[in-house]
């Protein structure tokens, strides 16, 4: 069984790294005014907007344009964060000076003294599915919806009585319909309603981690994801107000640090985790985690700071020290798949699955895995066109298959009645 395990972590292996591409951006190749990335946004015309510690920068696919207090209406060249809002305003969060909304030709500046901000000092920016924004401070987190301002804090004057158990705002998510879901620092972790607002915190009910530094939902199912500094990745399922959560820390998984600094989620609906010094992690279907550093990939810098998606699925990094990189793997974002078809049938089953793979594949191994990735067996199919998979004795549910060749891999959910 151990040697079988380490054939398929190797096909893993190399069917997650082929065909790598990435590019680097700097201060000697783009001309950055800085290599340290705080925050990156794309809109919806594709250009990528990079904030950086000594002012923003974007590109337009073929150029780099560099804005600052000298050349811009910006008010700091310490940029925190950078967000698009669905009219292609670029939201400019300072270090000291609120912010700036740019539409193109002029900049509308927000701060303590003309809005409801509570704090000049912006942490992070979310525009949500109605173009409000919401802002994260060490204050409290402003609402903008167009036509006033809404604050949340930790104060009884907070917003319509909901009151936040910190102050101190890493990330902002919003659902469609409307949940809200806050990272803090040291405050614990919030959904916000209409109506309510709801606390995980070690304090409260054992949570793993009383800071979050990225927070997402899942654009495919019913789940939340959250990145941690000290326990890795969270995986909230299960409604948001009675659902229970799994961690993947070194303990649990194959993750290769449990130091989080940031969170996106693919077109897969797979989340992808930037970390301190391990560069970036992505955890696929079957609960594996496949790592990318300076020393097996393009990434100029294992310190991340920003991660952000393209509309082609080519992933934006922002780094500490080594500037911005674009990695573009297209066969990650089609699941690794051949040209070959492979059945797996009944499905829903009782009792055993058969799969039907091309006798052109070679040796195929497979692995199960149930919902919260962990691994229930594996092993290797004979080389027909045919195999049988007893799973007599398992629990109903949903289940990840995964089928791994030296041609392809293959992942497939099976239901169990």
């Amino acid at each position: 069984m151990a040697r079988s395990a380490g054939i398929a972590m190797f096909l893993l292996f190399a069917a997650n790294t082929q065909g790598q591409s990435w590019e680097v951006f700097d201060t000697t190749s783009a001309g950055f005014p800085s290599n340290s990335v705080t925050d990156i946004a794309i809109d919806s015309q594709d250009n990528v907007w990079v904030a950086t510690n000594w002012g923003l920068c974007k590109y337009d696919g073929t150029s780099w344009q560099i804005f600052q207090t000298s050349n811009s209406g910006l008010t700091d060249n310490v940029v925190q964060c950078v967000a698009v809002d669905t009219l292609d305003r670029v939201w400019i969060g300072t270090l000291l000076h609120g912010i700036v909304v740019y539409d193109g030709s002029t900049r509308t500046t927000y701060d303590t003294q003309n809005s409801g901000l509570p704090d000049d000092q912006i942490k992070c920016i979310t525009i949500d599915h109605r173009n409000w924004a919401w802002v994260g401070t060490y204050l409290g987190v402003a609402c903008y919806t167009g036509s006033e301002w809404r604050l949340y804090d930790n104060t009884p004057e907070s917003y319509n009585g909901l009151v936040l158990n910190g102050p101190v705002i890493q990330d902002v998510a919003v659902r469609e319909d409307g949940l809200v879901a806050i990272g803090t620092l040291n405050g614990g972790f919030h959904y916000l309603t209409d109506t309510c607002v709801q606390v995980h915190g070690t304090f409260i009910d054992f949570f793993p981690d009383n800071t979050q530094v990225g927070v997402a939902f899942d654009p495919l199912d019913n789940e939340r994801w959250i990145a941690v500094p000290a326990h890795g990745l969270i995986r909230h399922f299960d409604e948001w107000n009675s659902g229970l959560w799994f961690e993947y820390s070194t303990a649990t998984s194959n993750i290769p640090t449990n130091s989080s600094t940031c969170l996106a989620m693919d077109p897969l609906g797979r989340p992808w985790v930037g970390s301190t010094y391990a560069g970036i992690s992505f955890r696929d279907t079957d609960g594996s985690f496949t790592n990318y550093m300076s020393t097996n990939s393009g990434l100029p810098d294992n310190t991340i700071s920003s991660l952000a998606f393209a509309h082609d699925g080519s992933l934006w990094v922002g780094t500490f020290y080594g500037g911005a990189a674009r990695f573009d793997q297209t066969a990650l974002l089609t699941e690794q798949n051949g040209e070959e078809d492979i059945e797996v049938y009944p499905n829903p089953t009782t009792d055993v699955v058969k799969v039907r793979w091309p006798s052109t594949s070679g040796v195929v191994m497979w692995q199960l895995f149930d919902q919260t990735g962990r691994r229930l067996g594996g092993g290797v199919l004979p080389t027909a066109d045919r195999s049988v998979i007893d799973l007599r004795g398992f629990l109903p549910g949903v289940y990840n298959l995964r089928l791994l060749s030296s041609r392809s891999s293959r992942l497939a959910r099976i239901i169990v009645e």
